[in-house]
């Protein structure tokens, strides 16, 4: 197997469990352009669920592979700001 499809072996299996943590196997997940979405039921998250949501997404991510490939391409400081930037927010459309 070649570094390519290891790449893409572990970025598949991360996108798996990343997150297994905070929802249960049954709701559906996608991604686009604005980033990861799901349907959700019940009452919106409040700021507080909201802000240790995006806690723990971010330490997730920090303990993941694509973190190195962010430090290796960016450097650290760089690779931290990315980091903040990925934050769970509630839309009500």
């Amino acid at each position: 197997m070649g570094k390519k499809s290891r790449l893409k072996k572990m970025r598949r299996e991360l996108k798996s469990t990343l997150f297994a943590e905070f929802y249960p196997d049954e709701l559906l997940f996608w991604q686009d352009m604005e980033g990861f979405h799901t349907l959700m039921p019940g009452k919106p998250p409040s700021e507080k669920e909201i802000a240790e949501i995006t806690k723990k997404y971010q330490e997730s991510l920090r303990n993941s592979p694509i973190y190195l490939e962010l430090i290796e391409k960016f450097g650290k400081e760089k690779a931290e700001e990315l980091i903040g930037q990925c934050k769970y927010e509630v839309r009500r459309d």
